[in-house]
């Protein structure tokens, strides 16, 4: 999601990012697609199918429908994912410099925690996670958080998998970021990636004036409008 004045020629802004009750915005770059978190289809169901069709013009056939059956798990993962906090699912498909095609996963979700400063609330949700190795405390723009890198064996594959905790200012709840590939050889470019990312988080709208106005009122300030005039 959008950081400059200049956010309509450099991102497509996400429906989301125009949601009153919007708490937290990111970016994500190029390759990756959506998956849907409702079982409900809607206009997001629409553009994921739409953005996957797109990847087909960066893979073989069988890569393609490969990709389709991972997209269709995916969906079904989200729903449960969901229900466990999670607010954003993509994959990633991306080709590396001999041009073999690369996948990957990414997530976003709220974790609730017992108020703390944020740096001690970013180094105690990394260090509870079942992941936790060394945590790394680094400063991103939208403030102090915690990231964890780890290389485990998931059915006989080797995951590799970066993890932020970001605090969010009220002190009550820490964003979780992870992205995750099987991809063997390529661990750097994966984890500039989600230093990019992260880097893009913001906990204020970061959208140029010109869309803010557009956001429409959240059903609390409306309601309350209508009562007090």
């Amino acid at each position: 999601m959008p950081t400059s004045d200049e956010i309509m020629d450099e991102f497509a802004v996400a429906g989301s990012a125009m949601n009153a009750e919007c708490d937290i915005w990111f970016a994500v770059p190029p390759g990756f697609v959506e998956v849907p978190l409702t079982s409900v289809p809607d206009q997001s169901d629409a553009a994921a199918t739409h953005g996957i069709e797109l990847l087909a013009e960066l893979v073989s056939d069988e890569q393609y429908e490969s990709l389709r059956s991972n997209m269709d798990e995916a969906r079904s993962l989200g729903r449960l994912l969901a229900r466990a906090g999670t607010v954003h699912l993509s994959m990633g498909v991306h080709q590396d410099d001999l041009g073999d095609v690369l996948h990957s996963v990414f997530l976003l979700k709220w974790e609730e925690v017992p108020w703390a400063p944020p740096k001690l609330a970013a180094a105690k949700a990394a260090l509870a996670s079942s992941e936790a190795g060394d945590a790394e405390l680094v400063d991103l723009p939208c403030g102090p958080a915690a990231v964890v890198e780890s290389l485990n064996e998931r059915e006989g594959q080797k995951v590799f998998q970066m993890t932020g905790y970001l605090p969010h200012p009220d002190g009550h709840r820490v964003a979780v970021l992870a992205l995750s590939t099987t991809a063997g050889s390529d661990h750097e470019h994966y984890r500039d990636m989600f230093y990019g990312i992260a880097r893009m988080v913001s906990f204020d709208n970061p959208l140029p004036p010109q869309l803010r106005e557009q956001i429409p009122e959240a059903q609390e300030v409306a309601a309350a409008r209508d009562v007090f005039g």
